[in-house]
């Protein structure tokens, strides 16, 4: 018959390595989130350290680059130039708006002068400028005729000719009393409107 030996000491060793297995195992895994989480954040420290790293040899370019004298006269140059393009460019707003305003205020022309001429010219009237206004555009003259002048027709011609925006007067006189020729005179403020 055979007899069983037990080896007490192989037992005990293999017991006590699998407790310490066992102790590991569980260690590891209640440690285990908290070594991921340190080594991510040594990961993301090391990436902030390198690319600082990276950033001031960039920065220190960038510096040699500002203190090198060839580029300080172009970057002054430079912005002479943009005060320059800067000024132009006020000059010419303004430039642009005294025109607009030129161009929107009235201006007497010969052109508007025939047509004031032409509003009365059917009925025999002669037409004799007194003062013009640039400042308000008022323009004042007479009106003559040899004959009475029909103030209302004169009137609304003058309206309609498209070159006042109001036609006031103040009466029309007798110039047989000034020396000249039998006639009568119509005295005349108008103002002249804007171009369309």
């Amino acid at each position: 018959m055979a007899t069983k030996q037990n080896n007490f000491y192989l037992q005990y060793q293999q017991a006590a390595k699998a407790g310490k297995t066992s102790a590991r195992n569980a260690f590891l895994r209640k440690a285990a989130p908290g070594i991921i989480i340190v080594a991510g954040c040594l990961l993301a420290w090391g990436g902030v350290v390198v690319h600082t790293a990276l950033m001031r040899g960039q920065a220190s370019d960038l510096r040699a680059w500002c203190a090198d004298e060839q580029n300080l006269t172009s970057y002054q140059q430079s912005l002479q130039d943009q005060q320059a393009a800067d000024t132009y460019h006020s000059l010419a707003d303004y430039a642009n708006g005294v025109s607009a305003l030129l161009d929107s205020y009235p201006d007497l022309t010969s052109s508007l002068l025939n047509r004031i001429d032409a509003a009365g010219s059917s009925s025999g009237i002669t037409v004799e400028f007194t003062s013009y206004d640039a400042a308000t555009g008022v323009l004042q003259f007479n009106a003559t005729s040899d004959t009475v002048i029909d103030i209302p027709a004169y009137v609304r011609a003058l309206q309609s000719c498209g070159v006042f925006s109001g036609v006031d007067y103040t009466g029309y006189q007798s110039t047989n009393n000034q020396g000249g020729p039998a006639g009568y005179a119509l005295n005349l403020r108008c103002v002249l409107a804007a171009p369309e």
